[in-house]
C-alpha cells in the first residue's frame, strides 16, 4: 500500500489491496491561472528563442517557474529538435484532460480506458484525477501560445491508457494488458509513472515488459515515494514495474532530484533498479482537478512532486531521441539516456538513508542537451560484445547498456566459447560500469561467509531456503563459492518457490497457499476441497519466511 510520506501537507494517492498500484507524484498548489513576468533577452541571445509561455524560465533555481526543463538540459536539446508527431508516448495513468488549454498542440492517438473496455477516441477528457494531466503536460504542453508552460516535446503524440482510477488505484492485470496494447499499436515509448510495492514479482507483468521490449518500445517508470519519510531502498524492498527488468534492464527506472540535484526525501533510491535521476520536486504541470477538493479544475495548472515527475522527463527525453534519429533502436536510446547522464553522487552524501547516495541514485542527473550532442550511429561495441581491455586485460560483457566485469569462473562457464574481441580502454569510455556478468541460469551459488544458498534466476540471485532445497532434490555439491564483490552487485529476489503444486502455511496462520506457476496463491477452504487438494500434504514454514516468497492472486470459490 502506498503510503502518505511527508510532513508539509503534500498529498500522495493511497491504494488498497493485493497488486495495486500508486502513482509518484503528490499536489502540492493548485493555480487557476498563470501570468508570471519573465525574462527572456539571456536566454534568447544564447539559444536564439524563447518560448513565451509565462512560466517557462531559462533559470535552472527558480522554482516557481518550470526550472527543471533548463536543468535537465532541454534547452540546449531544442536547438537539434523539438520532437516529431511520429513519436508515440503511451501514458499509462489516470488518463489525460486533452481538452486542456496547453494540450492543443499535442496529437493525441486512439487509447483505451481498461477500467470501462472503452477505446478513448478524439479530444477527450479521460482523467477523472488529474495525475495523468499532470505527466501530460511534462510532456507536450503547447509551446508559445502564451499560456502556462511549455512541454519537453513541442511535436508529440500522446496515447492516453486509463489503468488507474480517480482515486490513484489500479491492478496489476490491467497494468499489465495496457503495456501489451501499447505495445501494439504503436507505442515508441511507454511511460509508467506508477508503482507497487510489497506484491513480490508478478509474472503477468514481467512477461508485458518483456513483450514491449522485444518489440523495441523503450519503458520508463517511477521509482516511488512510498517506503519511508526518508524514502526506500529498492535493494531490500523492491518496487514494480521498475524493478521487473526481467534482468536485462528493460526498464529505465528513474529517481527524482531538485534544483540543487539533491534527492528529496520522499524518492525511492537503490542500486539495482535504477538507471537515471531527473527533476521531480516542484514541478510545475497542466492539472484538471483540484487535489484538495477534488472538484474539476478544468484549464488549470498545479506544482507537484514525486518520482511520477521525473519519470516523465526522462520519457520525455526519450521522445526527443526518437524524433532526431528516428531509426534509433529502443536499446540505443536507453543507453544513450543513461552514458549522457551527469554524475550527482558527490551532491548527495547523507540523502539515502542518512548515508551516501553513491551508485544508488543510477548514473546522474539526466542531460538531454548531452544526449543530442551527436546523432546516433552504428558503434563499433554493441549489445552482446565481449571484450578483453587490452590495458589491462579485464573482461567485459556489455549488456543493458552497461560494461559488466566477467570474474573467472563467469568466463569459464559461460563465456569460454564465444568470440573475444581486444580493444582499447577507449572503445568502452562511453559504457557505464555495470554489475557483474551472471552466471548460467539454474547456477547454484553462495559466499564462503555465508551459509545461504542463492539460485541465479532471470536476472537475479534467489535465496533458497533449506526445506526447498531439500525438497527439490538440489546438491551442495553443485553449490559454487563466489567473491563477495561479485554476489553482491546481483539483484537479491524473491524465495525460490518450492515444487509446483506444494501446499503450505505457517503454524500461526491457517491460510494454506497452492504454489502454481512459480508464485504462492492464498487459496480458501471451498476451493481447497473442490479441487481435492485435502488430500495432499501441506509444508508448513515460517512466519518469518513466508512474506518472501513470491505471491500471487487469490484462488476461491
Amino acid at each position: 500500500m502506498a503510503k502518505n510520506n511527508n510532513d508539509n501537507n503534500n498529498h500522495n494517492i493511497k491504494t488498497k489491496g493485493k497488486k495495486n498500484y500508486f502513482f509518484g507524484g503528490f499536489i502540492v498548489i493548485l493555480i487557476l491561472s498563470l501570468f508570471f513576468p519573465f525574462q527572456k533577452k539571456a536566454l534568447a541571445q544564447f539559444y536564439g528563442f524563447t518560448p513565451n509561455d509565462p512560466g517557462f524560465t531559462s533559470n535552472p533555481y527558480d522554482i516557481d517557474k518550470q526550472w527543471g526543463l533548463v536543468k535537465a538540459g532541454f534547452l540546449g536539446a531544442w536547438t537539434k529538435t523539438t520532437g516529431s508527431v511520429s513519436v508515440v508516448v503511451a501514458l499509462i495513468d489516470t488518463g489525460i484532460d486533452a481538452t486542456h488549454q496547453d494540450l492543443q498542440s499535442v496529437n493525441f492517438v486512439p487509447g483505451f480506458n481498461f477500467l470501462t473496455k472503452e477505446d478513448i477516441k478524439d479530444r477527450v477528457n479521460s482523467d477523472d484525477n488529474g495525475h495523468g494531466t499532470l505527466v501530460a503536460g511534462i510532456l507536450g504542453a503547447t509551446a508559445n501560445n502564451q499560456k502556462g508552460i511549455v512541454g519537453s516535446n513541442w511535436k508529440i503524440s500522446l496515447m492516453p491508457l486509463k489503468a488507474l482510477s480517480a482515486d490513484g488505484k489500479g491492478d496489476s492485470s490491467d497494468i499489465s494488458e495496457a503495456i501489451v496494447w501499447a505495445a501494439d499499436h504503436g507505442a515508441n515509448i511507454i511511460n509508467l509513472s506508477l508503482g507497487g510495492i510489497g506484491f513480490g514479482h508478478d509474472t503477468a507483468l514481467a512477461n508485458a515488459i518483456a513483450y514491449a521490449f522485444k518489440k523495441n518500445i523503450v519503458l520508463v517508470a517511477a521509482a516511488g515515494n512510498d517506503l519511508a519519510a526518508a524514502g526506500g531502498n529498492l535493494d531490500t524492498e523492491p518496487v514494480y514495474p521498475i524493478c521487473d527488468d526481467n534482468g536485462q534492464n528493460m526498464v529505465l527506472g528513474v529517481v527524482a532530484v531538485d534544483q540543487n540535484d539533491l534527492k528529496p526525501e520522499f524518492s525511492n533510491y537503490g542500486r539495482n533498479c535504477i538507471d537515471v535521476a531527473a527533476p521531480g520536486k516542484r514541478i510545475l504541470s497542466t492539472i484538471n482537478h483540484d487535489p484538495f477538493t477534488k472538484a474539476a479544475a478544468p484549464n488549470s495548472y498545479a506544482y507537484a512532486s514525486g518520482t511520477s515527475m521525473a519519470a516523465a522527463f526522462v520519457s520525455g527525453e526519450a521522445a526527443l531521441i526518437k524524433s532526431w534519429n528516428p531509426n534509433a533502436t529502443n536499446v540505443q536510446i536507453r543507453d544513450r539516456i543513461i552514458a549522457s547522464a551527469d554524475q550527482i553522487d558527490r551532491q548527495n552524501l547523507s540523502q539515502c538513508g542518512g548515508g551516501s547516495c553513491a551508485g544508488l541514485l543510477g548514473y546522474g542527473r539526466i542531460n538531454a542537451a548531452k544526449s543530442l550532442e551527436t546523432q546516433i550511429v552504428t558503434q563499433n561495441v554493441i549489445e552482446g560484445d565481449l571484450i578483453k581491455v587490452q590495458e589491462n586485460n579485464f573482461i567485459y560483457y556489455i549488456f543493458g547498456g552497461k560494461k559488466n566485469l566477467v570474474s573467472p569462473f563467469v568466463y569459464n562457464q559461460r563465456f569460454q566459447n564465444n568470440p573475444l574481441r581486444i580493444l582499447p580502454a577507449s572503445e568502452l569510455a562511453a559504457f557505464p560500469e555495470g554489475s557483474y556478468a551472471m552466471p548460467l541460469e539454474g547456477t547454484l551459488a553462495k559466499l564462503d561467509s555465508d551459509p545461504t544458498v542463492y539460485l541465479i534466476s532471470k536476472g537475479k540471485k534467489d535465496p533458497i531456503t533449506l526445506q526447498v532445497f531439500q525438497q527439490r532434490g538440489f546438491s551442495f555439491a553443485d553449490v559454487s563459492t563466489l567473491s563477495f564483490s561479485e554476489m553482491n552487485s546481483w539483484i537479491t529476489g524473491d524465495f525460490f518457490p518450492p515444487l509446483e503444486g506444494t501446499l503450505l502455511r505457517t503454524q500461526k496462520d491457517r491460510t494454506v497457499y497452492w504454489v502454481v506457476g512459480g508464485v504462492l496463491h492464498p487459496i480458501n477452504y471451498n476451493f481447497y476441497l473442490d479441487r481435492g487438494l485435502n488430500i495432499f500434504p501441506v509444508i508448513y514454514v515460517s512466519d518469518s519466511d513466508l512474506p518472501r516468497f513470491p505471491r500471487g492472486e487469490a484462488y476461491i470459490r
